[in-house]
């Protein structure tokens, strides 16, 4: 049966400028139908198709229009109305002609190199000639330079990149030369990295590197570039000695390095996209890829400084790299790097990787060792590297040492906080939560108090509704005896956060202010009470805490309100003290933190008869306080065993039920290690009269004698004794708000 195919070009082509011949590039699509004699279609296919439309001799009198239109009139595939963007690309095309230098004649066809290319003309290089291009691979080194430099203008462009990728007798030659390359000449290995380098952002270039070992060469010869780098120094500081030979051979140097900096610059671009594939990336680390990075990041030239910074930062994300991080010293060549801050993305990208590097306690040791807190001290206060720095000295701050080692660190950031609140610009997350830490030592607490005005911190913090600001004040005036920071207007500012019916940081800041204030005198309880109901306050707290936080906060403010008498009598007006027995007994008060708090108050609250009344009238007080006796925690077990010895001192019904409640704890635990033994595989424990050390404890702690208890002391010569409990207690329990951290 006869058929027929007609070809059908569209009108929705597109072009643009050729980037080296004088040429537009047309790209368009063809469509090709196979049809029948009687008109029926069989087949229908498309494929997109690309023209070069080449124009010579462009000169200022030509009518570009005319041109144009005399263009599009040939080309029936293109769209008639867009003869003005047509002119305009042959515009540029005369512009770019004008601007060429002339060719001589006799001139070769392949470009001079070195010294002598500036001199040349360039001749522009074509598809069609690709096969000479790479004939001139194998010939002398000249030949080589110039063959690579042909083959680099055509991969330059985008119509012939992917064409040459496919050309594996190009690729295969070049990889070739790059291996093999025995006059280590850098014109020739730079060139043929550009050409890679044009090549690596194509789909087909990872299948294509892995096949002709691109990664491991350029490893490789990055590697000997270094090593040479290294042999021309070494040269230099033998010459210091020889005046008439060391001016001449520092000029050679220089030439040297920036060839061999354009030469590592365009291999790190290569290794870099390479290294995007997690398996080509491990293979690279087995090859000693971070130590070649490392010595990188010691070139004066900051664009192969920032290469390998880069290329370290990813790195630096997998922990399986650190120890070869630790082995080949890099740490002590970053800092250096970005000691010398030759640029600001130096500074930054040696930033972020020291700060990725300090998370590994092991490489955080040594850099403690070395003292690295005072030596990036100084970038702290440079604008453009202090979040970064803050960042870094972060997680320094995690170790005791790294605060120690720099001294001046508390009135450094509290400068910068200063600064930041004059100029109305807020400071960084990393800034404050590095000052907060330091705060928590008395000794930097001191500094920082030293630096400013707590007063006018505290001003700010208010408000700004700063809840990290607020947190830091707080810290510094509970290490600080002389930090003070209230005023008549800071009150009342306070407060009516205080007041604040939403509950969120910054309140409960406010919250943890005033019993800190309340705490170390800084204002009393009637203070407090000028600015609001107090007893309302406390009874509307009670009932909207619900978070471990807010609780903790609330139960903190009551602690400081138990100091004094009258702080004890409107705790006891409100029903504080029932609230407190309850939150103890409550799931929530199981925490370590709330009950040590609880624990305090209550101990404090004991001191005042009407609210010792109201804790031992409370239901179950008992049970609740000897619950709490049986923690893991030391200090919560013998905070609460000195709660109830007190109580029990002048109850008798707390007396007996403490008692009995110690006889059933006992009796448990001693059940429970007879269930123990049983489990063990032994029959009969009163077998033998051979008792371990263990089980004689256990005999003698669980027995059933009486608790003897002397009822007839009187309480009043108790007293000394219950204020130096509550004194050793207070001290470690209100100072362990990990919360605040």
């Amino acid at each position: 049966m006869s058929y027929k195919v007609e070809i059908k070009k569209n009108k929705d082509g597109f072009f643009e400028m050729h980037p080296s011949e004088a040429a537009v590039i047309v790209k368009y699509r063809v469509e090709a139908v196979v049809v029948r004699a009687d008109g029926t279609e069989i087949a229908r296919g498309r494929k997109g198709a690309t023209k070069l439309m080449h124009f010579t001799n462009l000169a200022d009198a030509t009518d570009l229009k005319r041109v144009a239109r005399e263009a599009i009139s040939r080309c029936t595939y293109l769209d008639p109305s867009r003869i003005d963007e047509l002119e305009q690309i042959l515009a540029a095309l005369r512009t770019r002609q004008k601007l060429a230098k002339p060719s001589r004649p006799g001139t070769a066809m392949r470009p001079a190199t070195g010294s002598s290319a500036n001199r040349r003309p360039k001749v522009d290089a074509k598809i069609s000639d690709l096969p000479q291009y790479r004939s001139l691979l194998y010939n002398t080194i000249e030949d080589k330079i110039a063959g690579s430099e042909m083959i680099l203008q055509l991969a330059q462009s985008k119509v012939h990149v992917a064409q040459i990728a496919r050309s594996d007798p190009v690729i295969n030659a070049l990889a070739r030369l790059l291996f093999e390359d025995e006059s280590r000449n850098l014109d020739l290995k730079i060139n043929i990295c550009r050409i890679f380098a044009c090549m690596a952002q194509l789909s087909l270039a990872p299948a294509l590197f892995t096949k002709n070992r691109i990664g491991g060469s350029l490893l490789q010869e990055v590697d000997l570039e270094l090593q040479r780098y290294q042999t021309w120094k070494d040269g230099l500081a033998q010459r210091q000695h020889e005046p008439a030979e060391l001016e001449s051979f520092r000029k050679k140097f220089i030439h040297f390095l920036r060839k061999q900096d354009q030469f590592l610059a365009v291999a790190l671009k290569i290794l870099l996209l390479i290294g995007r594939d997690l398996a080509t990336q491990t293979k690279m680390v087995k090859k000693g890829v971070v130590a070649v990075l490392a010595r990188c990041c010691e070139r004066s030239n900051p664009e192969v400084q920032i290469l390998g910074l880069r290329f370290l930062l990813r790195l630096s994300l997998f922990v399986e790299n650190l120890e070869r991080f630790a082995q080949a010293g890099v740490v002590e060549k970053v800092a250096r790097a970005v000691d010398q801050q030759r640029s600001r993305e130096v500074g930054e990208y040696g930033l972020r990787l020291l700060y990725n590097l300090s998370l590994c306690p092991t490489i955080r040791q040594g850099m403690l060792k070395k003292s690295f807190t005072k030596r990036i001290l100084p970038l702290l206060e440079d604008s453009k590297y202090c979040e970064l720095t803050a960042r870094l000295l972060y997680s320094m701050s995690q170790d005791s040492r790294g605060l120690r080692a720099a001294p001046d660190l508390g009135a450094t950031c509290a400068r910068l906080l200063a600064r930041n609140s004059e100029s109305h610009t807020g400071s960084g997350e990393y800034l404050l939560a590095l000052t907060t830490n330091l705060v928590n030592h008395p000794g930097l607490a001191e500094d920082f108090a030293g630096a400013v005005k707590m007063d006018e911190v505290m001003a700010t913090s208010l408000a700004t509704s700063d809840a990290a600001l607020l947190r830091i004040v707080n810290l510094v005036t509970k290490n600080v005896p002389d930090a003070k920071w209230m005023s008549e207007q800071n009150l009342s500012t306070i407060v009516k956060a205080f007041k604040t019916e939403a509950t969120t940081e910054f309140t409960m800041e406010c919250t943890i202010g005033l019993a800190v204030a309340l705490e170390k005198d800084h204002c009393s309880t009637a203070d407090v009470s000028r600015f609001c109901k107090l007893q309302t306050e406390l009874t509307t707290k009670s009932v909207q805490a619900r978070t471990p936080a807010e609780l903790l906060a609330l139960a903190y403010f009551i602690g400081a309100l138990a100091s004094t008498d009258k702080g004890a009598d409107l705790l006891t007006a409100a029903s504080m003290t029932d609230w407190l027995c309850r939150k103890l007994g409550e799931p929530d008060g199981q925490q370590e933190e709330l009950s040590l708090q609880i624990g305090y108050a209550l101990m404090k609250l004991t001191q005042y008869e009407p609210a010792r009344l109201r804790i031992m009238d409370y239901p179950g007080i008992t049970k609740v306080l000897s619950t709490n006796t049986q923690r893991a925690s030391d200090v919560s077990r013998s905070l609460f065993e000195e709660l109830l010895r007190h109580l029990s001192l002048v109850s008798e019904d707390i007396h007996e039920a403490w008692k009995s409640e110690r006889f059933q704890q006992y009796n448990g635990q001693w059940l429970q290690a007879i269930a123990t033994r049983h489990g063990n595989g032994a029959d009969n424990i009163y077998a033998t009269d051979d008792f371990n050390d263990d089980e004689m404890d256990l005999i003698t702690k669980f027995g059933l004698e009486e608790i003897g208890l002397d009822l007839s002391d009187d309480l009043e010569d108790d007293d000394d004794d219950v204020e130096d409990m509550i004194e050793r207690y207070s001290a470690r329990t209100h100072s362990r708000l990990d919360f605040r951290s």
